[in-house]
């Protein structure tokens, strides 16, 4: 039988006496007992001292205000002490400070649920030292008995019933106290996923603001790649480029030297290797520069870049294309990334005699779908390419499939949001691409 990772699961378990689970629940419930300390300092001390009831209770609700947040945030992630996740804040991020700060806390419903937790924490708390309490000195009295007989103080004969409380409070009230301790710490914890936790309003801001960050850090990466390929392409490139020219003629140089009559043969043959290499780096360095970022995607468009992804094909490949418009570059990137990765895992694993293609606009949708006749068994839990894939959809609010059965066929599926350029000067609009069925 596997041990239970939460409290409430143990308390279901014959065994939860003697596992972890009791100390815990202990030390959840005695830091509980001791939050509600500085109420209570201020309504017995005032008490005592005869203070007038106004002040008491302006000085309770600014005590709990300043207070509540602090204990409510302490206890969102203490619920981790008996097996629960931590509460996510619903407090809406603000960089302000001072009184404009306070005010602003102030009028999110948070703030007031925090104040309302904590009022129905005080009494939980102090049940739960209460327990604690009742329970130490049963065991105590209990224990202190035999001393008591020895000395002549007949305490059967003086309470009688205080003695048999006090047998009965010791041997049972161990054990229970270990349940009712158990229960004080699940109720809180229950109450604290439903006072702490973010409601509807707030979950949603939390949602379109992790949403909008994580857009930002795509467009952030995106913006980087689009940086490399421009250095890449204007510097590295050109310089090959300019190198295998310089090579182009310091070998026309060699052809003129051995016209009159100078044996170049070990040149030439160190010239051709040379200009070889230059043209293999310059290959290496295309290759890597569409992978960083397709020139011709920036250009003209999706239909465009994979066209040119399922030329370079060494199997037959079918596009069709009836996707005519732009899209925002985190969706076409997506889609040609998905693409790639598919054709390269097509040419590689699938011995697949064709491939197809397709890219179709569904109203909001744009669907990318990628299909061989292969082998099949392509799974997200064979390597990381295709792992990569999905998280990349995800970013960009899209959902991938693939469906891969043994003996085959494939499908990869990728739905994308069909979102137009977020402005027109950061997008190239070229003419429109036509619709495209093709075989390469």
């Amino acid at each position: 039988m596997s041990r239970p990772d939460y409290l409430a699961a143990a308390l279901r378990r014959p065994g939860y006496l003697v596992s972890r689970w009791p100390p815990r629940a202990w030390l959840f419930t005695f830091v509980s007992a001791l939050l509600p300390g500085p109420f209570a300092i201020l309504v017995f001390g005032g008490l005592l001292h005869a203070q007038p009831l106004p002040f008491l209770v302006g000085a309770l609700v600014v005590l709990m205000l300043s207070f509540s947040p602090l204990i409510a945030r302490l206890d969102r992630s203490r619920v981790r002490l008996i097996g629960r996740e931590p509460i996510v804040d619903p407090h809406v991020p603000t960089d302000r400070r001072g009184l404009s700060r306070v005010v602003f806390r102030l009028r999110e419903w948070a703030t007031w649920r925090e104040v309302a937790y904590v009022l129905v924490c005080i009494p939980l708390g102090w049940v739960g030292a209460a327990v604690q309490i009742l329970t130490v000195w049963s065991v105590i009295l209990v224990l202190s008995l035999p001393g008591r007989f020895v000395g002549g103080d007949d305490v059967w004969a003086q309470n009688p019933v205080g003695v048999v409380l006090a047998f009965v409070g010791s041997v049972l009230g161990v054990p229970a106290l270990g349940y009712v301790l158990g229960l004080l710490a699940e109720a809180q914890a229950a109450l604290a996923r439903t006072l702490l936790a973010p409601r509807g309003a707030e979950l949603r801001h939390q949602i379109e603001r992790l949403t909008a960050s994580r857009t930002t850090l795509v467009r952030s990466f995106e913006g980087d790649l689009r940086r490399i390929e421009r250095d890449l392409h204007d510097g590295a490139q050109q310089k090959l480029v300019t190198l295998a020219v310089a090579l182009g003629s310091a070998d026309l140089d060699a052809e003129d030297l051995a016209r009159s009559g100078v044996d170049v043969g070990r040149l030439r043959g160190h010239l051709d290797r040379a200009h070889d290499l230059a043209e293999a780096a310059l290959e290496d360095l295309r290759s890597t520069v569409r992978a960083v970022h397709p020139r011709v995607l920036a250009d003209h468009g999706l239909t465009a870049a994979v066209h040119e992804l399922t030329s370079r094909m060494p199997v037959p490949v079918t596009l069709a294309s009836t996707v005519e418009e732009r899209f925002d570059t985190e969706v076409e990137l997506c889609a040609y990334f998905v693409v790639s990765e598919a054709l390269t895992n097509i040419a590689r694993h699938s011995r697949a005699p064709a491939a197809e293609v397709r890219l179709e606009r569904d109203g909001d949708v744009l669907a990318v779908r990628v299909h061989d006749d292969g082998v099949g068994g392509a799974d997200f839990r064979s390597g990381t390419g295709l792992v990569g894939l999905r998280e990349r959809a995800e970013a960009a609010q899209g959902r991938l499939t693939l469906s891969s059965p043994a003996g085959g066929p494939t499908m990869v599926v990728v739905l994308l949001p069909a979102r137009a350029p977020r402005a027109a000067s950061t997008v190239e609009r070229p003419d429109a691409v036509p619709t495209v069925t093709e075989t390469f």
